[in-house]
Parts: structure tokens; sequence; C-alpha cells
């Protein structure tokens, strides 16, 4: 036999040799790729979850330091007792002005004991005006430690560092207290004397909602003559419905409004912020916000 036949039946004997090499080499390559994608498309869905469950975490955590101070608002219901004060207050100067009228008309020996009483229902309006203004105070001084107090109790249980996520401490970037848009005072229009509730009418300080003509709030109720110069001033706060009282509650941030310094407040408003960064990428850091707002207790049931 030949050299040159011998070197064909090597190569030919050599041959399914280099091809099963060069297939297990080609697997080998390929399971290399397919592990790595599966590992990179296991860290993007670690770092989408981890995102999720933060931002979730994040925005129940602005509500629960929300509600801690919307439930100190109205605790005990003492902005609910406050409206109904104003407006018995307010009735009775109201009322106390016609007998003085009536008596200087009709009862001269009369007039002085009229004027008298005229004289201390004004003090005690004039009186509960200024607790009024203690208790927005107290209030607010109460509901903003109560946000503070939760807000610490939360950001300690933040920071985190995996390999796919890295999460920092809770910045509290904003607490505001107010009132929420469309919620008047729970106080219906109190009734039996006519030109009070003529007055009322004419000057627009009654809402007509469905059901209930309530006293609207913000808008200083004032009487007519010499008592002009008496504040009568109604805070928002939900009703009852069916002499159930509405319990502290999350509401849409876009309701919640700001209103004059000097009115009680009925809802809160906390804006936290958080710094997140994923394992992805060397700019991946983020800071992620979320916005919540509560509103107060209701009122207890008018009596």
């Amino acid at each position: 036999m030949s050299k040159r036949a011998v070197r064909r039946k090597v190569v030919k004997a050599s041959a399914p040799v280099l091809h099963g090499r060069n297939e297990r080499g080609n697997m080998l390559i390929l399971g290399s790729v397919v592990m790595a994608i599966v590992g990179l498309a296991l860290l993007i869905g670690y770092s989408y979850g981890g995102l999720v469950f933060t931002h979730n975490r994040l925005q129940t955590s602005a509500d629960e330091i929300a509600l801690a101070g919307a439930r100190k608002l109205n605790d005990c219901d003492r902005i609910g007792q406050m409206n109904n004060m104003i407006a018995r207050s307010r009735q009775m100067v109201f009322y106390s002005r016609e007998q003085l009228d009536e008596a200087t008309n009709n009862y001269p020996h009369l007039a002085a004991i009229a004027s008298e009483l005229l004289d201390d229902s004004k003090d005690m309006a004039i009186e509960l005006e200024q607790q009024r203004k203690h208790l927005r105070n107290v209030a607010l001084y109460e509901s903003i430690v109560a946000m503070e107090k939760k807000f610490n109790q939360l950001k300690g249980t933040y920071p985190m560092s995996l390999p796919w996520l890295k999460v920092g401490k809770p910045q509290l970037v904003r607490m505001r207290l107010g009132r929420l848009d469309k919620i008047e005072s729970p106080v219906e229009e109190l009734k039996n004397i006519a030109e009070l509730e003529n007055w009322d009418k004419e000057n627009a300080h009654i809402k007509n909602s469905p059901g209930l003509k309530l006293y609207k709030q913000g808008k200083n109720a004032k009487l007519p003559g010499a008592e002009n110069v008496l504040d009568f001033k109604f805070s928002s706060l939900a009703p009852p419905v069916e002499k159930t009282v509405s319990p502290a509650h999350i509401a849409l941030d876009t309701a919640f409004r700001t209103h004059a310094d000097k009115e009680i407040d009925s809802s809160t408003e906390v804006e936290l912020t958080l710094s997140v960064a994923t394992g992805i990428g060397a700019d991946t850091k983020t800071e992620m916000r979320a916005v919540s707002a509560a509103a107060a207790t209701g009122a207890s049931p008018q009596q």
C-alpha cells in the first residue's frame, strides 16, 4: 500500500473525532451565552421587582405618617364640638339682640336685663373665638409631633445593600396641614329663628349639600348690626352619615388644600423621597417620591 493511501485512511479515521469535539465546544459556548442571558434577565427582574416593592413600601410609609397626624387633629371630636359651640353661640347672640330690641320697644322695665344677657352672650362668643384659635395651635402641634414620631420609627428600617439593589434612608421633604376640597363644616343650619335663617341665606353662609344644609367652612359667618364685629368661623370636617362617624382615612392628594393660618386644620399631607440604586449599569441611581394626604376623623352626630 502506498504512503498516499495510508494518509487517506488516517484522515478518514480521525475526521469523526474532530467533528465531535467541535460540536461539544459549540455547545459549551452556547450554554455559556444562555447562562449569561438568564443571569442578566434574573438581575433585571430582581432589580425591577425590588424597585416596585421599595416604591410601594415608601407610599405605605407616607400613608402611615399622614394618618398618624390626621388622627390627632380631631382627637375626641374637639373640632366637631368647637363647630357646634360656635353655631350655638352665634344663635344665642342673634336671639339676645332680638330680645333686647323687643324689650326696649315693648317692655322697657326688662331692657336692662335683656342688655346684660346680650353682653354675656357676646363675651362668650369672644372667649369662644379665642379658644378656637388656641385649639388650632394645639391640634397643629400634636399632629406635627405625631407625624415626626411615626417617620422616625420608619426611617431606620429602610437602609439595605444587595448586589442588585441599594436603598438609602427616606427623607421627610414636606409636612403640610390644611383641609380637603369640597368638605364643608359638619354643622347643620340651626332652625327656629326665621330672621337668622333668612340672613344666612342672603349672605350665603349655608352650603346646600344633598339632604343637608351645612355652614360653610372657612367663611366668617358674621351677624348683622352691632354684632357684626364678632367672628364666627366654622372648620371643615366630614359630617356623620346616619350617625356613623367617618374614621381618619387616606384621601387623594390632589384634593388637599391649604387655607388661612387661623383656620383649624382637618387634613394632612406628607411627601417622602428615597434614594435607590440598582446593580445594572453605572448611572442607575434614582430618587423615588411618595405623596399622601389623610383626612381627620369626622364629627360626631350633632346634639
